[in-house]
């Protein structure tokens, strides 16, 4: 059962990895780093501290970082050393069919995907938090779908390496979500 999975996530990585366009290179770099997320979690805490007070903005930020942390370390340093999976750019007999402009591969390990992770873990708790009434909250699922899909694009990540980090961000996101509620109540 395990090599079925791990052989279909490796034929979806390389069917995803080709549909590459060159003018899309440099997008998938920008989606594939940290920088991106900085206006969001901004957004995050204007409409944080416009719901409640400055006071709550602030708490809601300090538990978004410690989510963060907690789901960095599960996927960086747990998870990824526990399964030591290999990166797709770091298989050998791939190489050669891995669309590549010169990116960083990365790490040794790719099983679960921090970006994934993180990313996932920053929007879910944001909307569980932050309660939005409008149907365009949805809008902010883009943003983990291309982060996720940047990694893959990037030959850093496998499908399943994707998959795997966003459940730790929902696993996190929920636990802190609960957390928070339990501390500060539910967002007015």
């Amino acid at each position: 059962m395990i090599e079925t999975l791990s052989a279909f996530d490796r034929s979806f990585f390389l069917f995803l990895n080709s549909l590459h366009l060159q003018w899309l290179d440099d997008v998938m770099i920008l989606f594939s780093g940290q920088a991106i997320w900085l206006p969001l979690i901004g957004y995050f805490f204007w409409h944080s501290v416009r719901k409640t007070s400055i006071k709550t903005g602030f708490h809601f930020v300090f538990f978004l970082l410690l989510l963060l942390a907690a789901t960095d370390v599960t996927s960086s340093y747990i998870i990824k050393n526990l399964v030591h999976r290999l990166r797709p750019c770091r298989e050998a007999d791939l190489l050669p069919f891995i669309y590549s402009f010169g990116q960083k591969c990365g790490g040794k390990f790719g099983f679960v995907s921090s970006h994934a992770a993180n990313s996932v873990a920053l929007v879910y708790f944001s909307i569980r938090i932050l309660d939005f009434k409008k149907p365009w909250v949805y809008c902010f699922w883009i943003a983990p779908l291309l982060v996720g899909g940047s990694r893959v694009y990037l030959g850093v990540h496998y499908p399943g390496d994707i998959l795997g980090g966003a459940l730790v961000g929902l696993f996190w996101s929920a636990i802190f979500s609960v957390l928070f509620k339990s501390c500060y109540g539910a967002s007015r």
